[in-house]
């Protein structure tokens, strides 16, 4: 009972982000094609790293990137989160599902700050899942003609 307690905190705490922010303008916003362009960036980002797919994700995130994952423990760089994508690839999980319900976009001349929530399921040898909520901030520059993703900040909601 606890646990669908907090399930519904959880899922009310999104609804009531979600209506809130929709109601409001949060500073200078990216045309359309921007947008599309930086979401598009932005799957593949997620998606190349839990594919361990390390030439697809080096093309979308510079040697300069700075990372906080949801779990903690120290930033990590590029080559540090390519480790790690390996190590998931190894772990026998597998990416089941991946959401992002609310984002908001602030845009800074070639800069764009995403601030979102993300659902996901992971799914083991074993076929058990495990759902994990959060919210996250990305930050995308625009450099020689094109987006790349140098940053994110990530955290869990609920447990």
């Amino acid at each position: 009972m606890r646990s669908l307690s907090r399930s519904f905190g959880v899922a009310f705490l999104f609804a009531v982000t979600a209506a809130r922010l929709s109601a409001q303008e949060y500073g200078p916003q990216p045309d359309a094609t921007t947008r599309t362009e930086l979401l598009t960036l932005r799957e593949a980002a997620w998606r190349t790293w839990f594919a361990n797919d390390p030439a697809g994700f080096t093309r979308i995130v510079p040697g300069e990137l700075v990372a906080m994952g949801w779990d903690g423990g120290p930033w990590t760089d590029r080559a540090q989160n390519v480790r790690q994508m390996a190590e998931f690839a190894t772990s026998g999980q597998r990416l089941e599902s991946l959401a992002f319900p609310l984002t908001v976009f602030q845009r800074y001349g070639d800069v764009v700050i995403l601030y979102s929530t993300f659902q996901l399921v992971l799914v083991d040898g074993a076929n058990a899942q495990q759902a994990i909520s959060g919210r996250g901030t990305e930050v995308f520059v625009r450099r020689d003609g094109h987006w790349i993703h140098t940053g994110w900040h990530l955290d869990r909601v609920g447990s």
